[in-house]
């Protein structure tokens, strides 16, 4: 155990040494970002206000997840060398010569195949939500099939958006999916595609018109597509012949398959219409049309939009709430209803620049309604802070995490922003003050990058390697900027110290576990409200979804366990429900939240889950 008696220790990393480091100091003197769900946002350049694609992505996904950055260096490999990512994968052979690419690894212990994010010195950028739930539930493939392999090689061997669909249908012929249904979403400077993937070796592919922006949660949104138009769609051949052969599509006119639409036929309509699927999708609507959407068959894959849309826009959109969210629990995220939902554990925005070293993309370290957006250059490399391994351990923790590489530890900055978001999401009057503070913070940042992005352009007519450096120095200053502005915000909201009374906990205990609420002067914890006090892991459980359904006290009792001669509150509760999502052998993070006089308190204890 490890009470959380004082603010959380932050870890603030030195900027990287570059020549450029004292003019980066001024520019930045006025600053002060197997997945169950994820929502992605494309919109296409002549949709943007700057000419720019843009692409939004929220990573949902369930229990405890951990994220490093990472830039992975061009490399050559000898002849007859092979890729092996997922143990029972296909091996795949490698070409003799990759990309560098910018990796964002999502890391559990038990491996996490389709959650990573990527964008290479092309400017490819690769991101995906979850489709399963299928017809395709026994379609075969070769050699264990392909997963994780599909977007780590569109990062490797990509030199354009549709050179990389092409290397996923290359993919797809050759191994086939393993994976029941996703879509990968494969865009650089010129166009965005999407490209949904089927069980086995079926796939649909739509560039994104430039004058759209296409949207989607954790349904597949390709609909009624021109299966005539080569140039833009990409089907496979018998992708329409399977759906008449299992009769999930029966064309009104024999021989005119214009009215075949993909998601209908192939996906059954009860996870279209499933709640976290279908109200994301509407509240984007509602915020684009200003119209109610009711009915999951009928609304658009994509649409015109009104105006022009910004990066902001789109951070609006990510950060977007659902109308259907009840939010009776006490906390502001209860499911994953919302586009940013209490899933939610890394947010995304690129603003894809004609020339890929300039892209910024924008990025939020957990949900992004209770983060702030920090801006970066991706193929600048990231700080060295926001990772705790270097690539190539990283690269072999991926599905072989150890228990350490997820445990908790205050110097890992990633807890730091998880911190933050999940006391604001217990405190309703902090939200408040939250949100105009972020709203500064990005109008600074957005100046900061822009003027970073117009020096590095700069220099970059002189020395592409010196304008790099240059923008890597920014990337570790905005960093470390936020950070220290996150720990600022822990700092405020950490204000109150529990103590769990184990050092470790079984997930097979069925008996109970003391933690204690410490009152100090001014502070009665004695007066806590049992029925709004609840304990344990604060990452949802994907089929429950519901923080509430957090361990409940069995009993509370005064005493004074420090021997300050103040009453301190002995808080009793199951060990099994304290435990819940929980990994085992993992040092973890378990949250008291409570209700004390009616105002609302939070605070965390480490302890380490056994099995």
């Amino acid at each position: 155990m490890c009470s959380s008696a004082q603010p959380i220790p932050i870890r603030i990393v030195p900027h990287e040494k570059t020549a450029l480091a004292v003019c980066l100091g001024a520019l930045l003197a006025g600053v002060s970002l197997s997945s169950q769900a994820c929502f992605t946002v494309i919109v296409g350049k002549d949709a943007s206000a700057t000419g720019e694609i843009i692409i939004g992505h929220n990573e949902d996904n369930d229990r405890r997840i951990i994220t490093n950055q990472y830039w992975v260096p061009a490399a050559e490999h000898k002849a007859g060398e092979m890729i092996e990512f997922e143990p029972a994968a296909a091996k795949i052979p490698q070409v003799a010569k990759t990309f560098g690419f910018w990796w964002t690894q999502t890391l559990a212990p038990e491996g996490s195949s389709f959650s990573d994010g990527f964008m290479n010195e092309n400017g490819v950028v690769i991101v995906t939500n979850n489709c399963n739930i299928t017809i395709e539930e026994k379609e075969k493939f070769n050699d264990g099939g392909i997963g994780y392999g599909i977007r780590r090689l569109v990062a490797e061997r990509a030199t354009s958006a549709r050179h990389g669909v092409d290397i996923v249908i290359e993919l797809m012929q050759k191994y086939g999916y393993f994976h029941m249904g996703r879509t990968y979403t494969i865009a650089d400077k010129n166009e965005a595609w999407q490209i949904a993937l089927l069980r086995g070796h079926r796939y649909l592919a739509r560039k994104v018109k430039d004058n759209e922006i296409a949207f989607m949660a954790n349904a597949f949104s390709l609909d009624n597509v021109d299966l005539n138009d080569k140039e833009n769609v990409i089907a496979s051949p018998d992708l329409v012949q399977n759906a008449i052969n299992k009769g999930t599509y029966k064309p009104a006119k024999a021989g005119d398959y214009s009215d075949f639409s993909f998601r209908e036929a192939y996906q059954p309509e009860a996870r279209r219409i499933f709640p976290r699927n279908k109200e994301r999708v509407f509240t984007i609507l509602e915020m684009l049309t200003g119209q109610e959407y009711k009915n999951v068959n009928d609304y658009p894959m994509a649409i015109v939009p009104k105006k022009k849309l910004t990066v902001e826009d789109v951070k609006g959109f990510i950060r977007g709430h659902s109308k259907f969210e009840k939010r009776e629990s006490g906390w502001d995220h209860e499911t994953m209803q919302d586009i940013c939902n209490i899933g939610t554990f890394d947010s995304v925005v690129f603003q894809l620049n004609k020339d890929p070293l300039m892209t910024i993309a924008w990025r939020a370290a957990g949900r992004p309604s209770e983060q702030f957006y920090a801006p970066a250059f991706p193929l600048a490399g990231p700080a060295a802070a926001q990772s705790y391994m270097d690539w190539k351990t990283g690269t072999k923790a991926q599905f072989h995490a150890t228990p350490e590489q997820v445990s908790y530890s205050p110097d890992r900055t990633i807890y730091t922003f998880l911190a933050m978001q999940n006391f604001l999401d217990w405190m309703p009057k902090e939200r408040a003050a939250f949100e105009k503070d972020r709203v500064a913070y990005e109008k600074a940042a957005t100046k900061a990058v822009m003027d970073a992005q117009a020096q590095a352009k700069a220099i970059a007519g002189v020395d592409r390697e010196k304008a790099r450096e240059f923008m890597h120095a920014f990337n570790v200053a905005s960093f470390n900027d936020v950070l220290a502005k996150t720990g600022d915000w822990v700092t405020r909201l950490n204000k109150h110290s529990i103590v769990i009374t184990k050092d470790t906990l079984s997930q097979s205990d069925t008996g109970t576990v003391d933690v204690v609420l410490l009152s100090k002067k001014g502070f009665d914890a004695t007066k806590l409200d049992t029925k709004k006090t609840h304990f344990g892991s604060p990452y949802p459980d994907g089929s429950i979804e519901l923080n509430k359904q957090m361990a409940k006290p069995t009993k509370v009792t005064a005493k004074d366990v420090n021997g300050d001669g103040l009453a301190d509150a002995v808080i009793t509760f199951p060990v099994k429900g304290a435990t819940a999502f929980s990994f085992k052998d993992v040092v973890s993070e378990l949250y008291l939240f409570t209700s004390v006089n009616g105002q609302p308190v939070a605070a965390f204890d480490t302890v380490k889950i056994v099995k």
